[in-house]
Parts: structure tokens; sequence; C-alpha cells
């Protein structure tokens, strides 16, 4: 009898634990809608070509004060140093440091360098370190003369 009770016991308790891993699996899951993952609470649109970098220095102030150049690598699984001018029209956004959430636009490209637009604000505040990301958000509005 006590030997049953104690099975018993123990039936049940691998019982919730099993429904409790189900639960966290089926939360944990992307979900998709049309094409577009949900990551977090972001959409994540898979076909928007992306890159990640960190910023390994920051460039100097120009006469009227602005910073528009920093130096990166890039990091990240796949990621590869871009051709020049590869990444010019894309949309910058700094994803840690101080100008969290800003996006900015590049106006030209390194291999391990990027310049943003003039009519974009400075970037002052940006630390080596910070971590931005780069995307393609529609290839048909990139002005080649960006």
């Amino acid at each position: 009898m006590l030997l049953t009770t104690w099975s018993l016991a123990g039936v049940r308790a691998s019982a919730v634990a099993a429904a409790l891993l189900l639960t966290q699996h089926a939360v944990a899951d992307t979900v998709r809608l049309d094409g577009v993952q949900i990551a977090g609470h972001d959409a994540v649109d898979p076909a928007v070509r992306r890159f990640t970098a960190k910023v390994t220095r920051v460039g100097q102030a120009g006469k009227a004060g602005r910073i528009s150049t920093l130096r990166f690598e890039p990091i990240g699984p796949g990621m590869v140093a871009p051709k020049r001018n590869e990444l010019r029209g894309w949309r910058l956004t700094f994803i840690r440091g101080k100008m969290f959430g800003k996006t900015l636009w590049l106006k030209s490209n390194t291999p391990d360098e990027l310049t943003v637009r003039n009519t974009d604000p400075s970037m002052e505040g940006v630390t080596e370190g910070d971590i931005v990301v780069i995307e393609l958000i529609d290839p048909k509005l990139v002005d080649a003369n960006a």
C-alpha cells in the first residue's frame, strides 16, 4: 500500500513536470505571421538583410563639432566585413549604449568604417563596445547618392 501511494505521487509529479515543460516549450517557440517571425517583442522579417557590428573607435568631430564616422568589427554568426559602400543607404540602429534606439542612415562605408548622412544627428556619446544593427529596409528606396 505504501509503495503504491509513493509510486502514484511520483507519477503525478512527473505528469506536472511534463505539463510545465510543454507549456514552456509552447511559449518559447516563435510565432509565424505570413512569413514574419515574432522574436521577443519585435516582428522580424527573415528576408530583410541585416548586419551587426561592435563599435571599435569613434571618429573625430568635424569643424562643426559633429561626429559622423565610427570604426567597427562584425559580430555574430555569418557576419563578415562589408564591401566598400555596400551599406550605403541602409538604416543604422544602436542596440547597446548611450544612443540605444537611435536610428541614423549610412552615407558610405568601408570594410571597417561607417559614415552617416550629413543631415543625421551627431554620434556624440557613442563609445567603444556599443552595438549596432544595420538593415536594408527597402532595396527599392536606397538612394545611391545617400
